[in-house]
């Protein structure tokens, strides 16, 4: 049996609830301001002071531009399990977490992860319809890109806080977990093989 060398594409749950809500918002800001624009337009007058119609012009169509980014890109994040490495996709990254980096997975309650309790209000109404659901936790020996730099794409409660690992909310946490353990799985088993392989076996 021919083993896969890519599993699914598991879309992140997190990254679509934050796209979600951007394009929501930007979608009536930028309404508003086209709106304010048309109404200086079409009665040529102005409702604030100064020459500032184009600008609102532009940004509208900045707003509304971000809208349509945010509309589609809410789609565009999620991890794959390969045949030496889990892929992790975001519109502004891409990234291979080698299985040499991989120390365990785990599944774990998000509520637990990120308890309700120490989470602000704005951060308790963004986290709350993943209270009660199962992530899938990668404690790693070290990040594929700096801290720093990851941190800019990805949000921080993907971030495992009790050791070196990411958060991965995925619709199916069992489908994910036995994809990854069936690649993990092989790539060690290719690894036992061609260390147990006599010399120049290996090249024929």
């Amino acid at each position: 049996m021919k083993t896969r060398k890519t599993g699914s594409r598991h879309p992140l749950l997190l990254y679509k609830r934050v796209m979600d809500r951007l394009w929501r918002y930007t979608l009536v800001l930028g309404v508003l301001l086209f709106a304010i624009w048309f109404w200086t337009w079409w009665f040529g007058s102005s409702v604030i002071q100064g020459q500032q119609d184009l600008w609102l012009l532009l940004g509208a169509v900045v707003v509304l531009s971000f809208t349509l980014f945010a509309f589609f890109a809410r789609r565009m994040a999620y991890v794959q399990p390969r045949r030496d490495h889990i892929r992790l996709v975001t519109p502004f990254l891409r990234t291979n977490i080698s299985y040499r980096r991989l120390i365990s997975t785990h599944p774990a309650d998000f509520a637990q992860v990120f308890p309700p309790k120490d989470a602000s209000w704005a951060q308790h109404r963004l986290l709350e319809p993943f209270y009660g659901m199962t992530v899938v936790i990668l404690e790693l020996s070290g990040y594929p890109l700096p801290p720093a730099l990851l941190r800019l794409f990805l949000a921080p409660q993907m971030f495992y806080r009790r050791a070196k690992g990411l958060v991965l909310l995925v619709p199916d946490w069992m489908a994910l977990s036995t994809e990854l353990d069936s690649f993990v799985g092989a790539w060690q088993q290719e690894q036992k093989n061609r260390q147990m392989a006599p010399p120049g076996a290996l090249r024929r």
